[in-house]
């Protein structure tokens, strides 16, 4: 991930948004073309760790960039 982001701390939403679009359709080129276990793994992998971000970044959107902590 590259720093610069509206959050401070990464991608913006929409960034997040169009690298996990993208991510889809590479993971539908990897099934269509065979791709191997470990192709797919690691796509499978990296749409999980964009989808956390994406997440990540819209709560701190909606709460002013405050997380609460998680006690």
């Amino acid at each position: 991930m590259q720093p610069s982001g509206g959050d401070g701390f990464g991608l913006s939403s929409e960034q997040l948004r169009l690298e996990l679009s993208l991510l889809a359709v590479e993971r539908q080129r990897l099934r269509e073309d065979g791709g191997s276990r470990e192709l797919l793994e690691n796509n499978r992998l990296e749409i999980g760790r964009c989808q956390y971000e994406l997440s990540r970044a819209l709560i701190l959107r909606h709460l002013g960039r405050q997380i609460p902590s998680a006690a």
